[in-house]
């Protein structure tokens, strides 16, 4: 796990061919700021291209879970028309460093002009910015399982669609999960949540669950905030590239 904390002092870097871009998130409120950041035209429910920085972006709604993202990829997404794929979105911290609005990137096997515009990007936004593993959770996971499992596989975070963007990508594109923290090790997620997205969801677990909601409420702020943070970056980090 890494810190970006100082300049390496190298000759300014060449820009990079303006190849087509994937990026995915699992939830509205991750897709929607990234959306809104990026000016795509949605194509689609769930489904935006458009062009940003000289280069052809998608961003792809997967919903949550492993299972899901595999499947909004292999529904027609050849790794081989992009020469990049992000995952994009909100995680849960497994290190104490690892703070709520940090970035947190995962670039293991990247090509390395992929990841040095990562920290030229953080250094010039300041943003508290990480280089470390993302492990994948089925689950939303508890402090206690959180700070076990950061300590035993060396973990700076988790979540739950970048293993299978990686899968997807399968050596034929470049694979990095870009995400903002959310929780902290020591802080638990709400555990109970909307069935889906949209308004009658929402107001029929606001009238089940009213011992739930400002606890939610609270995440949800938080969420909100953290989003605004990784669209700033992301959109930064396209433009360096």
């Amino acid at each position: 796990m890494e810190d970006s904390t100082e300049t390496d002092g190298e000759a300014p870097r060449a820009a990079l061919p303006k190849t087509p871009v994937l990026i995915t998130a699992a939830t509205k409120w991750e897709y929607s700021p990234l959306l809104k950041a990026l000016g795509l035209s949605e194509e689609a429910p769930g489904r935006a291209e458009g062009t940003f920085a000289g280069r052809r972006i998608v961003l792809l709604k997967t919903g949550i879970g492993a299972k899901k993202a595999a499947d909004a990829l292999g529904g027609g997404f050849n790794p081989s028309d992009f020469g990049l794929a992000i995952s994009a979105g909100l995680c849960g911290a497994m290190q104490k460093e690892a703070r709520t609005g940090d970035i947190v990137a995962d670039a293991r096997e990247a090509d390395l002009d992929l990841v040095k515009p990562l920290r030229e990007t953080a250094l010039k936004l300041a943003f508290p910015f990480h280089f470390g593993k993302i492990l994948h959770s089925n689950i939303v996971l508890k402090p206690s399982a959180k700070k076990a499992l950061g300590e035993e596989q060396r973990a700076l975070a988790c979540d739950m669609e970048t293993a299978s963007v990686r899968r997807w990508a399968d050596g034929k594109t470049d694979a990095i999960a870009l995400r903002v923290v959310l929780d902290e090790v020591h802080e638990e997620l709400p555990s109970d949540a909307p069935e889906g997205e949209d308004a009658a969801s929402l107001a029929r677990f606001a009238l089940a669950n009213a011992a739930s909601m400002p606890a939610l409420i609270k995440t949800g702020w938080r969420s909100a905030r953290a989003m605004k943070t990784l669209s700033r970056f992301l959109t930064a980090y396209l433009e360096a590239l």
